[in-house]
């Protein structure tokens, strides 16, 4: 896969760029510009719904659960709603498969077009009640290679809503790059980039409740992070927000299988595969327990992995000897 470092530099952008004119601007097709275009109108939808949410009654529980058997957030059908009403007008697009939606919807109408998408509307939903960050996350293959492993993807990225609204989108020629959604033009502006994670870092992120549950293996290595590597915690519970911090600082994220989930928690076609495609190009790595996050086929559109992923250092360590 093509790094950063292979990308040829263009110096036409600015943080007045805008991301439709970035894409442009590297050449990007018209229809993966408009797709992307129509993935960021809906987070600016869900970035604008956020600030008022609480006031307009949108917390809370639906009272309904979606495919995975977890309970619906207010904000997961409003965005899921958002990405999916924008997306359906794209005749660019044959294939939609979100988080929230049971089966693939094949866009029977438009069944000649290029791209199919997968996206989690809402990451970290449980975060809301708290107003803690939550995000968006994106993947983009050909429709060729829907069911492909994740080296097939052709784009992934996320947006993050924190304190200030970002997206961060990752492309095998252009690199990482990060931009800022500026509420008072409507846009997201090229902010910096290509971003190359740290091949270490301080910290780590676990949910060190299910610690007891865990293989002996994934426990000896949280206890080198604790111990020799001398990491520090950093869990939101948002893999987004996790994800970002490593990203820009380094370290490791790990969501490893437990005793209630003996193949993991998190999904592999909308959470892990594009997370891993954006660490690989930064620099660093994404494994399951046992194979490399990207080289997994998928079985099905909800399938769930482990997902440990982050700087090169502390995912060597991880793996055994023979799989560096």
């Amino acid at each position: 896969m093509s790094t950063a470092a292979d990308t040829p530099a263009v110096e036409a952008e600015t943080t007045e760029t805008t991301l439709p004119e970035y894409l442009a601007l590297r050449g990007e097709p018209v229809e993966f510009r408009a797709m992307i275009r129509q993935v960021t109108f809906a987070a600016k939808k869900v970035a604008a719904e956020l600030r008022v949410a609480g006031l307009q009654g949108m917390l809370g529980a639906t009272g309904h659960t979606n495919v995975q058997g977890e309970t619906v957030q207010r904000l997961d059908e409003y965005a899921n709603a958002m990405f999916v009403n924008n997306l359906l007008r794209n005749p660019a697009i044959s294939d939609l498969v979100s988080e929230e939606i049971r089966d693939e919807m094949h866009m029977a109408r438009h069944n000649t077009g290029e791209y199919a998408l997968f996206f989690d509307p809402i990451d970290g939903s449980s975060n809301l009640d708290v107003n803690l960050s939550i995000g968006s996350i994106f993947s983009v293959r050909r429709t060729q290679h829907v069911r492909g492993d994740g080296r097939t993807q052709i784009a992934a990225g996320y947006v993050m809503y924190g304190p200030a609204t970002v997206c961060v989108l990752a492309m095998p020629r252009h690199g990482v790059n990060l931009f800022t959604y500026d509420p008072s033009i409507g846009e997201f502006l090229y902010t910096r980039g290509p971003l190359r994670m740290p091949e270490e870092g301080s910290s780590y992120g676990a949910n060190e409740a299910n610690y007891r549950s865990w293989s002996p293996r994934v426990q000896a290595f949280v206890e080198w992070l604790r111990g020799a590597a001398g990491h520090s915690t950093r869990y939101s519970g948002a893999l987004v927000a996790d994800f970002h911090r490593i990203l820009v600082k380094g370290g490791v994220y790990l969501y490893p299988s437990d005793d209630r989930n003996r193949n993991g928690k998190l999904r592999l076609l909308y959470e892990a595969a594009p997370l891993a495609f954006i660490a690989e190009i930064a620099g660093g790595r994404a494994v399951s327990e046992d194979s490399d996050i990207l080289t997994i086929v998928p079985r099905e559109i909800h399938q769930r992995v482990p997902l440990i992923l982050g700087s090169a250092t502390e995912i060597d360590h991880f793996l055994p000897r023979g799989g560096r």
